[in-house]
């Protein structure tokens, strides 16, 4: 299937420098006042391993997603497969009378193959639906390559469409990881969407879980 081979390219660390696809619009924006830290993040590939829905979903509820592959961070910290990345629902808004509703998600931490947590910088740059029937409906036969970096002044505002009605809009300097909007409707994201991240350490040093 093209999805299982676009996953074994990103588990290999295939990457793109600069990544363009339909219904996605990367900018590159000059730095604002206040923005905060430059962040040296790597891209990922997780899965979201719940169901997530605007109308049931409360502000502070755990989220939870897990790598595809392993990766190697910008100072050397490996994340292997199966690595946990944890976090919340940091805002929800849900429909009213058929109207529109919001979710927002933040990670904060990855949990290690060996136990350890490490407090994380994570920016969603892509949201693709579980399954490879899902995305031919929308006309999208594979997923593309992550980047292999995310510029600390990346902001990302992929359309609906590419996962069914609901858009997404991020930023590197947000303090939330993505913000899902449903334009009719409730947000509903699925068990095992495929969610593309940056990612980077927040600290230099680990704790243990």
């Amino acid at each position: 299937m093209r999805l299982a081979a676009a996953l074994r390219n990103w588990s290999l660390g295939v990457a793109t420098a600069s990544f363009l696809c339909a219904g996605a619009a990367w900018a590159q924006p000059s730095a604002q006042p206040g923005m905060g830290q430059s962040w040296n993040m790597v891209g990922a590939n997780v899965r979201l391993q719940q169901r997530l829905d605007a109308k049931t979903a409360q502000q502070g509820q755990s989220v939870e997603a897990r790598l595809n592959g392993t990766v190697k961070t910008a100072s050397g910290l490996r994340l292997d497969r199966g690595t946990e990345l944890w976090g919340k629902v940091d805002r929800v808004q849900a429909s009213t009378n058929g109207g529109p509703s919001m979710l927002s998600v933040v990670f904060t931490k990855a949990e290690l193959k060996d136990g350890r947590t490490i407090p994380v910088k994570v920016t969603v740059i892509g949201a693709y639906p579980s399954n490879e029937e899902q995305m031919a409906v929308n006309g999208n036969e594979t997923m593309p390559p992550v980047p292999s970096h995310i510029s600390s002044n990346t902001r990302i505002d992929q359309q609906a469409g590419m996962l069914h009605h609901v858009s997404l809009h991020s930023a590197v300097q947000s303090r939330d990881s993505g913000t899902f909007r449903e334009a009719r409707g409730n947000v509903k994201l699925g068990t095992g969407t495929f969610l593309q991240v940056g990612i980077a350490p927040a600290t230099g040093a680990a704790s243990q879980g």
